[in-house]
């Protein structure tokens, strides 16, 4: 797999064909698509079930198959990118705390973590 190669994802809920960029920091059976692809949103392949403990979309959870197409473009990283010069850190954004703690596990890798289904009724 080379940068710039097009793939097309399916999860159970839809499709999108996006380009990709190899990189070591996703690793093993992951990929990270972002929130914000306009062309492809990653809304297409994600459902309404949310996380219970937070309440927030289940994007982590979303199982995908990756097709590897024969095409093959150039680098769709923006040369504005932080990884071409000088990082640009985001005061107040702590993962890294957060990943350190005790308490902390990967959604979805404990027993516990369910998904659950958030509906409305009106009265």
């Amino acid at each position: 797999m080379t940068t710039g190669r097009h793939v097309q994802l399916t999860s159970p809920y839809g499709v999108v064909r996006v380009q990709v960029i190899v990189t070591d920091r996703v690793q093993g059976k992951q990929l990270y698509m972002p929130l914000n692809s306009v062309e492809e949103p990653v809304n297409r392949l994600t459902s309404s079930f949310t996380d219970r403990a937070t309440h927030t979309p289940a994007y982590k959870e979303t199982p995908v198959s990756m097709t590897v197409l024969p095409e093959q473009g150039e680098n769709p990283l923006p040369r504005r990118n932080f990884r071409y010069g000088t990082r640009t850190p985001q005061p107040g954004l702590e993962i890294e705390r957060k990943w350190a703690r005790k308490d902390y596990h990967l959604p979805g890798t404990v027993a516990a973590d369910k998904l659950v289904q958030i509906t409305s009724t009106t009265v």
